[in-house]
């Protein structure tokens, strides 16, 4: 019984280490049952193809370019980033549960990397609503409606007002946790969208130039 009780202690800590939403920011909405809007990732709408303004930091690592994500099919997207004067760092085929790479920039082709790479996309692209179970918070300041999904361990912010997906927050593990922020909507689109693994300190942004 004291073995069953401390891995469950343990277990939970993990849990909770690998959490990257920070709690104290919610409040209860106070409703008993609601009703979970139906919302899907930008990528999974109409999108076909759209060039991008791109940075990505990473440790002591700062890339800067212009990068082109092109959807290829109902399950799969081509993903290209390279600099002004033509460098490739990224050219992969990305898919809900894996990729295939064509090229990746030798300093930043490490296995544990590309895994928390593969992740993020996975969390951008394919990510919509389920019929899970779902708790709803407020964002304190924002007001933003906060929906978490149980067994998902994915939290959704909403823009009720404009209803459009404001932001994402997930993990599997400790090191792939990840927070996705979609900003400045134009014609249903979002101008910017930023990645960000505050466990490996990396930020991805990226800035729409035209689609």
């Amino acid at each position: 019984m004291r073995n069953l009780l401390s891995l469950n202690i343990i277990l939970f800590l993990c849990l909770t280490a690998c959490n990257p939403v920070n709690k104290s920011q919610l409040s209860s909405s106070g409703e008993t049952s609601f009703k979970v809007p139906v919302w899907s990732s930008p990528f999974l709408k109409a999108y076909n193809k759209a060039l991008f303004r791109t940075s990505l930091n990473i440790a002591d690592k700062h890339l800067t370019g212009i990068s082109i994500i092109k959807r290829t099919s109902d399950s799969s997207f081509h993903f290209t980033f390279a600099n002004e004067i033509g460098m490739t760092y990224f050219d992969m085929e990305l898919y809900r549960n894996k990729f295939k790479p064509d090229y990746i920039f030798d300093p930043l082709d490490k296995k544990s990397f590309l895994k928390v790479l593969q992740r993020d996309f996975s969390v951008l692209f394919f990510s919509f609503s389920e019929g899970k179970p779902t708790r709803k918070y407020i964002q304190k300041g924002s007001g933003e409606a906060v929906y978490m999904y149980l067994g998902l361990n994915l939290y959704v912010w909403m823009d009720i007002r404009q209803n459009t997906l404001t932001g994402l927050a997930g993990w599997s593990n400790y090191f792939d946790a990840i927070i996705v922020k979609f900003r400045e909507y134009e014609n249903g689109f979002p101008g910017e969208i930023q990645i960000e693994n505050p466990r490996i300190g990396m930020t991805l942004t990226f800035n729409v130039l035209g689609h």
